[in-house]
């Protein structure tokens, strides 16, 4: 097991925390494994003239869990990921990946990379019935997808023409189109850095789960869309809600001075996902046959 570098700086905070947090996931479903993919770690220093010498206070948040779960009793892994981080919430904030336990150990035999980099390096934080207490010798470490370049390829093209068909649309003034098309940039942007980052493929328009989940790869992504500010999440929400609005609700709306700055941000997510590509070329191993 190898986890991320912050889990050895904080572990005892991860262990109180993890507790918690797998009892609520627990209360609200019967999962097999519990893994921890990751969290974030924030610094606040506050000083002022009547307390100077103020020490730097730290945090650790932003859990990513996987769960893995044997019945989905006819739900959706999308309303178990809400169901699940609704409830976590309460707690701190949690970014979950449901999987079917079947689906898991399907990858893990078959050597998918996503479900080799959890088994090699997540912290597993519960295990119901000793779930994988052995693992096929024949299943070997796999580097990149056989297909990771032209993935990655594909992937920045198509971001590259939606924004370029945004650009179009604006220039014509039909800024409800070019709203369409820059979530569309950005949902390739993002399943593209995720896919090529992980080996992990989303399965949903949801820009904001996408950010999520692409952070696991680029720690830049949340400050691009920060919603610090009701100006911050007003902007996130003209994006979020143009996959569907903009196309079949009338009273969607956005002005050209909005549409520019969320060009600007899609611009710098697609940014990010060229360099973290050129990065993954440059570091990855071939994949086994």
């Amino acid at each position: 097991m190898k986890p991320f570098t912050i889990y050895y700086f904080r572990r005892e905070s991860f262990s109180f925390q993890q507790q918690k947090l797998v009892e609520a996931v627990v209360e609200v479903t019967k999962p097999d494994m519990i893994f921890l993919l990751g969290a974030s770690w924030y610094r606040r220093r506050t000083e002022s003239i009547f307390n100077d010498p103020a020490p730097t206070s730290q945090n650790t948040s932003d859990y990513f869990l996987l769960i893995l779960i044997r019945d989905l009793s006819n739900r959706e892994l999308h309303e178990w990921q809400d169901k699940i981080e609704n409830r976590c919430k309460l707690i701190m904030p949690v970014t979950t990946i449901v999987l079917q336990t079947a689906t898991y150990e399907e990858w893990l035999q078959a050597g998918h990379r996503f479900a080799l980099t959890v088994w090699q390096s997540a912290v597993p934080i519960y295990n119901s019935a000793n779930q994988f207490r052995e693992v096929s010798k024949s299943v070997a470490a796999t580097g990149i997808d056989v297909d990771f370049e032209k993935q990655f390829a594909d992937g920045l093209t198509k971001a590259k023409e939606f924004l370029a068909g945004s650009e179009l649309f604006q220039v014509r003034k039909q800024n409800t189109m070019a709203a369409f098309m820059l979530h569309q940039s950005a949902e390739q942007s993002l399943r593209t850095l995720l896919k090529t980052g992980t080996g992990f493929h989303a399965n949903t328009h949801n820009i904001g789960r996408l950010l999520r989940y692409a952070s696991l790869v680029s720690y830049q992504l949340p400050d691009i869309f920060s919603q610090k500010n009701e100006q911050d999440k007003r902007l996130f929400n003209l994006l979020q809600n143009a996959y569907i609005d903009a196309r079949y609700k009338d009273d969607y709306k956005i002005n050209s001075d909005d549409l520019l700055c969320l060009t600007e941000k899609v611009r710098h997510i697609q940014e990010l996902l060229s360099d973290a590509g050129k990065s993954l070329l440059n570091t990855s191993v071939p994949a086994s046959k």
